[in-house]
């Protein structure tokens, strides 16, 4: 029985490696299988309890799986098996999600699935959780907030969603056009908005665009 225990954790040390990175930094690699990236981990401390498949890191803690990560200062994970491949994951204080085409997503707190080794999908929230992204095409700045975030990795597309207090908002400079709604969801790689008052009491969605300088009622365009 003690060799099979010391077999079963060997396996487990050796699909989720730890090991001390620079600056006494922690660097740990979950092996998502072939034909797939795979998820790498830093942190400055960590616990790992292999029996619970439970895993606790501190200290700007990161994950990554290609151009997706995120960060934050600590990080608690509970998968289904040793391996990691299916885990959930809660981050706290100070969140940064990164996620494809840079769009970036900033809140107090953020539960994140790993679902068959894939980032699958990350929830955020704060007072307000906020998103924004820089249009390469033209190099326009989208931000909004809103009470939760909602980012589906597969379909690239973040979700606001406001609260009985306040709608979410998308906004985009230089054209100071403004959207408040109780749902907004913006497809981060196609650029294309969706809005939705949904069934809230009062709900509406509600734009505003301000015209350019000289191009009102009269004005050659």
């Amino acid at each position: 029985m003690a060799n099979l225990f010391l077999e079963r954790l060997a396996a487990a040390v050796a699909v989720v490696a730890l090991q001390s990175g620079a600056a006494g930094r922690i660097t740990g690699t979950i092996d998502t299988g072939p034909g797939r990236m795979p998820i790498n981990y830093e942190c400055d401390r960590t616990e790992v309890d292999y029996l619970a498949h439970q895993m606790h890191l501190q200290g700007k803690v990161k994950i990554a799986q290609g151009d997706i990560s995120v960060a934050a200062d600590e990080a608690d994970a509970k998968a289904t098996s040793q391996d990691f491949k299916t885990s959930h994951w809660v981050f706290s204080g100070s969140v940064h999600v990164r996620a494809e085409s840079q769009g970036d997503l900033h809140a107090d707190r953020a539960t994140v699935e790993i679902a068959n080794g894939a980032l699958a999908s990350a929830s955020v929230s704060g007072s307000p959780a906020q998103f924004q992204q820089t249009r390469a095409s033209s190099d326009r700045l989208v931000k909004g907030h809103a009470a939760t975030i909602y980012y589906d990795v597969a379909a690239a597309t973040v979700k606001l969603a406001g609260d009985a207090a306040d709608d979410a908002w998308l906004s985009e400079d230089k054209t100071e056009n403004v959207m408040h709604s109780p749902s907004i969801t913006y497809n981060v790689r196609d650029k294309r908005i969706e809005s939705d008052a949904g069934s809230s009491a009062g709900g509406r969605v509600r734009m505003t665009i301000t015209p350019k300088p000289g191009s009102g009622p009269g004005k050659k365009p």
